[in-house]
């Protein structure tokens, strides 16, 4: 009797053209597609890290090639920001029309090429037009592969923003390792910036080769949309965000060198600690998150935050501060993840109308800053980091959007 059952059962295989090996292998094959699609995603994002310090370490030399002085330097450096806040509209079109992959591929292979002009600029002049296609190609970039990454977590339905965000950083401590090691072995920056770009453009080949093609629903009528309250709701909070963490990445090592007397040689370890904490909190984020939910992790990290800068602020002594400031990397470390992924599922435009808000909050915070420093010391102007990220606590409890496990 055994032995008929079995027999029937491999008739109704045969039947059908469908084993039981052959599903179990077709859903092996499609975890492993995701997973390969997952690793590609991280890579891109760590090309962008990647891109922007390896154009930072090499700012000295680059400054002197070009003949810069501390204003014409400044201006290059606005020019970068003004290019990638312009681009931002024109990306959320792009990937309307021909989605985020295309879009994607176009904007990173002119993200690894843009060091060039960079760094054979003769003069300022060329500089900041070059600053200009670097800051439109990042921000073009950065918009579309986080468009990958909100569309990756909506089919495989899992939360993966925070590690895929940690990859940046990733890139941006590597970046920022081997310029240095470039530029103390005397390497020029027309040499290391033609070696970097030439590995670039080998990681973007690679990887988009592992990103399907966008579904064809996916791809919406073209047009730019005024965003809904609560998308405006969301950009608020990411505005505070970018000048707080703008604010934390200009000002911790004169805060360190000034505020707490460690002098240039010990000033680089507030930058490092914070740096550190982003990357534990993002790779591990995506558990936090599934777990506990993105409003609550934002609202009451963002709290921990300000309670850490607080510490920093009041301890005066060094290794206290730092743990201050550790504190405070971890708790704002989600907030661009989550707010990207919650609505890159929502639109292109929606995801653009956050990211452009953000990029306006890094460009306007440092100046402020500055007149906040000059006014009321190193002290006033943390203790101003610490009052926004209190604000964005606030209005993080009171999101709409945020009230959601996943």
């Amino acid at each position: 009797m055994v032995q008929n059952n079995c027999i029937f059962e491999e008739f109704l295989r045969d039947l059908f053209g469908m084993t039981s090996s052959t599903i179990t292998q077709a859903q092996q094959d499609q975890k492993l597609a995701l997973r390969y699609e997952f690793i590609a995603i991280c890579a891109v994002f760590f090309v962008l890290g990647f891109n922007f310090s390896t154009w930072a370490s090499r700012i000295p030399a680059i400054r002197d090639s070009a003949l810069l002085i501390p204003a014409t330097l400044g201006y290059a450096l606005l020019a970068r920001g003004i290019g990638s806040v312009v681009m931002m509209p024109l990306t959320a079109w792009l990937i309307q029309v021909m989605g985020a992959r295309k879009t994607g591929i176009i904007f990173g292979w002119i993200v690894a090429l843009s060091l060039l002009p960079i760094a054979f600029s003769p003069n300022w002049i060329m500089l900041a037009v070059s600053m200009i296609i670097m800051g439109a190609s990042g921000g073009g970039f950065n918009l579309a592969i986080n468009a990958l990454g909100a569309s990756y977590e909506k089919r495989s339905g899992q939360p993966r923003m925070s590690t895929i965000h940690s990859w940046f950083g990733v890139g941006n401590l590597t970046g920022a390792v081997l310029g240095t090691f470039a530029a103390g072995l005397l390497i020029s920056a027309q040499i290391h910036m033609l070696v970097i770009t030439a590995l670039m453009i080998l990681v973007v080949i690679t990887a988009f080769r592992f990103i399907p093609k966008d579904a064809e629903s996916t791809i919406r009528k073209p047009g730019l949309e005024w965003p809904e309250r609560p998308v405006l709701w969301l950009g608020a909070i990411i505005f505070m965000a970018a000048c707080t963490e703008a604010s934390i990445m200009n000002w911790v090592a004169l805060f360190y060198s000034d505020y707490l007397k460690t002098g240039e040689g010990l000033a680089a370890i507030g930058y490092t600690t914070y740096a550190v904490a982003l990357l534990m909190m993002r790779f591990t984020g995506d558990r936090l998150r599934a777990r506990f939910g993105s409003r609550n992790l934002i609202t009451f990290g963002t709290l921990f935050a300000a309670g850490g800068i607080i510490l920093a602020i009041l301890a005066e002594q060094l290794w206290v501060s730092s743990v201050g400031i550790f504190a405070m990397g971890l708790g704002v470390a989600l907030t661009f993840p989550f707010i990207f992924s919650i609505t890159g599922k929502i639109s292109p435009n929606a995801l653009a109308t956050v990211m452009i808000l953000g990029g306006v909050g890094e460009l306007i915070s440092q100046p402020i800053m500055g007149v906040i420093v000059q006014n009321f010391q190193l002290d006033g102007g943390f203790y101003t980091i610490a009052g926004i990220i209190l604000l964005t606590s606030l209005m993080a409890w009171n999101s709409k959007l945020l009230r959601e496990t996943f």
